[in-house]
């Protein structure tokens, strides 16, 4: 989440070239310190600015009621929360400007954690998100215009990657939101964002398609009437694009993280079977009632889609901002939990404290959402079942700093 300091790095970047290091070969695993248990957690800890500080992950047995320090964990990158985890694997993002290493890490069939083999991204690439096409490819997205290629399995680099310059729409170099499969096409969202990776021009969905296997053009999917703009917001477990039961896409677009109202927050459809914005369908979240709540939307910060029609969320009310002209993402409790019914197009709030932007993570422990809060009476990881409407009355797992992600290994 840490947006200013990547704003800072977004105008440096920009004049960056590719530099390719060396990589290190797919080496075995070593086990570390880093917790026993089938439930990944990271908690992330801030310096005063917000801009910077450390980002601690480890292993923990189940989400019986428990508190847990950073005793037994390793740190990781600040601020970016790891790619999709791929079986027992967990892929974790460099700090920004701190270090090139992309790291992968390994739950082992005794439930402890190993660090496994990494290598080095080309210089200044900044690497903040990727997906997985399979376990012998993977994308990375960075902040200097290009999609980097690579092997999951032996954590190497393939070829040169994807040049996204050509798309560019304005200035800037094209930044991206969450990149998404589909059988063999890669769906990738483009924000087109000045140096603060701010949205500039007029509200647009701008979304390309490549062939998942050769890498190769396919089409490019714009449209100015959705009203929405940067769509697949990549943060959180980036579960903010998903395909439902009927084979649709649905994208979250962010806006401008509750910055500028030009720029709205909501959902776009693309249709099975088509390649184009389903202005049908199309749902902006900024003038939409709540049931139990108030307040309106500036930001639709994080989604999780539980199948059936259910996408689970966070949302930025501006009511609660403590300063009505601007958010506080660090210390404004201000987004709140909800439940929304996609096809039915309806939206009402669950019964868990606010969080404020930091610590906005939905994941799944069984049949249970997990929902983290950085709370006032107690911060964790809260637990909602959607079978009985029920929330867990406090935190059932207790995080020192914010409770910033988590995964269940099965």
């Amino acid at each position: 989440m840490k947006k200013n300091r990547l704003f800072q790095w977004a105008g440096l970047v920009c004049l960056a070239g590719f530099t390719l290091m060396g990589c290190k070969r797919n080496e075995p695993a070593i086990n570390i310190p880093g917790g026993k248990g089938d439930l990944a957690v990271i908690s992330m800890l801030t310096n005063p600015d917000g801009m910077t500080g450390t980002s601690w992950m480890q292993l923990v047995d189940g989400i019986s009621p428990k508190s847990v320090d950073n005793s037994q964990s390793v740190q990781i990158g600040f601020g970016t929360a790891p790619l999709p985890v791929l079986g027992n694997d967990i892929f974790t993002v460099p700090d920004y400007g701190q270090s090139n290493t992309f790291q992968k890490w390994t739950r082992q069939s005794d439930g402890t954690l190993a660090k496994g083999a990494n290598f080095e991204l080309p210089n200044n690439s900044f690497a903040t998100h990727g997906s997985f096409y399979n376990a012998q490819k993977g994308v990375l997205s960075t902040m200097t215009g290009r999609l980097l290629v690579f092997n999951p399995a032996t954590m190497q680099l393939i070829g040169d990657g994807i040049d996204l310059m050509p798309y560019k729409t304005g200035g800037y170099v094209p930044f991206t939101g969450t990149i998404f499969f589909d059988d063999d096409k890669m769906y990738v969202p483009l924000w087109n964002c000045n140096e603060r990776r701010m949205p500039q021009g007029d509200p647009i969905i701008d979304i390309l398609v490549f062939d998942a296997k050769t890498d190769k053009f396919i089409t490019r999917i714009q449209d100015k009437n959705t009203r929405l703009t940067c769509p697949g917001y990549p943060y959180g477990e980036q579960k903010n694009i998903f395909k439902d039961e009927k084979g649709d896409i649905y994208m979250i677009a962010a806006g401008a993280f509750s910055t500028d109202p030009k720029y709205q927050t909501g959902i776009v459809r693309i249709k099975r079977g088509t390649q184009a914005i389903d202005l049908t369908y199309n749902w902006v979240f900024n003038d939409i009632t709540i049931e139990g709540e108030a307040g309106k939307t500036s930001w639709f910060n994080t989604g999780f889609y539980n199948g059936g029609g259910k996408l689970y969320g966070w949302l930025d009310i501006k009511d609660y901002w403590s300063d009505p002209s601007k958010p506080n993402w660090l210390r404004d409790r201000s987004n709140i939990a909800v439940e929304i019914d996609i096809y039915n197009k309806t939206v009402k709030k669950l019964p868990i404290p606010h969080t404020c932007a930091y610590a906005t993570h939905i994941g799944k422990y069984d049949d249970l959402l997990i929902f983290s809060v950085w709370g006032d009476a107690n911060s964790g990881f809260y637990t909602y079942d959607p079978k009985t409407g029920k929330a867990s009355s406090e935190a059932v797992i207790k995080m020192t700093g914010f409770p910033f992600w988590c995964y269940q290994f099965k």
